[in-house]
């Protein structure tokens, strides 16, 4: 009865399910021009934030590249 007692809670946590997720993929996502991308880094760095890039990829002349689709501005660390 000692031996089988680590078994039955060794078992007990074998049932997971994995979630349920699915990749959601904008067609009509539009990248931001270089001006726009300056700008919004130089707004955030003038608030005294840093500014984070959320990048998508796009497929130009054959090949996958990183495009900035949005900028948006995250606290800095406190130790600065």
């Amino acid at each position: 009865m000692k031996k089988l007692l680590p078994l039955l809670f060794l078992t007990g946590c074998s049932t997971f399910d994995m979630p349920n997720t699915a990749l959601t993929v904008e067609k009509e996502v539009q990248a931001m021009s270089r001006n726009e991308v300056i700008m919004a880094i130089q707004d955030c760095e003038s608030n005294r934030t840093r500014a984070v890039m959320i990048l998508a990829k796009r497929k130009i002349s054959g090949r996958t590249s990183d495009v900035v689709v949005d900028v948006t501005c995250a606290p800095r660390p406190s130790y600065y």
